[in-house]
């Protein structure tokens, strides 16, 4: 039986599988030109090796925050630690998400689905996959005459060119 915590409202579970073809390689040797000056370095201790719960990449179809299970609108890549566990470790669960297609289904989650812990406030990263052609994800985004109307962090906004432009 699990037990209730205190600091379980702050948790956010995330649901996926480990990218077995994507590493995050070792950062021994790594330079920079420029010295980072700030103290922050959250980011640079998620990714440092860990014997326990490496950092890797996985497929997050989903996520559970404040007692509500929600899907993603498309998967996307995130930096996780160690393999995750069962996301539903009750024998005789529906198959893989290889052949179901969704991260879950209304009571169950496909077998080979993992999970992993983390609080809201936590640093990863994100990274979303974008597939086509290269006239589709690379002459068109980047060669495009309307270059006010421009996608940035997945949002499309339109910008404010010379004076009367796009007012």
């Amino acid at each position: 039986m699990m037990s209730e915590r205190l600091l379980f409202p702050s948790r956010v579970l995330l649901y996926g599988r480990v990218v077995v073809d994507l590493t995050i390689g070792p950062q021994a040797g790594i330079t920079e030109d420029v010295p980072l000056l700030g103290a922050n370095t959250f980011l640079q201790q998620q990714l440092a090796p860990s014997a326990t719960a490496p950092p890797q990449i996985a497929r997050i179809y989903g996520f559970s925050y404040e007692g509500h299970y929600y899907d993603l609108a498309r998967p996307a890549l995130f930096l996780v630690h160690g393999p995750g566990v069962d996301a539903d470790p009750v024998p005789g669960t529906p198959a893989n998400v290889d052949r179901s297609g969704v991260g879950a289904t209304a009571k169950t989650f496909p077998g080979d689905m993992k999970v992993w812990a983390y609080d809201k406030g936590d640093f990863s990263i994100r990274l979303d996959v974008e597939t086509g052609t290269l006239e589709q994800i690379l002459l068109h985004v980047e060669l495009s005459t309307d270059r006010l109307g421009m996608t940035f962090s997945g949002k499309t906004v339109r910008l404010r060119g010379p004076l009367g432009v796009g007012d």
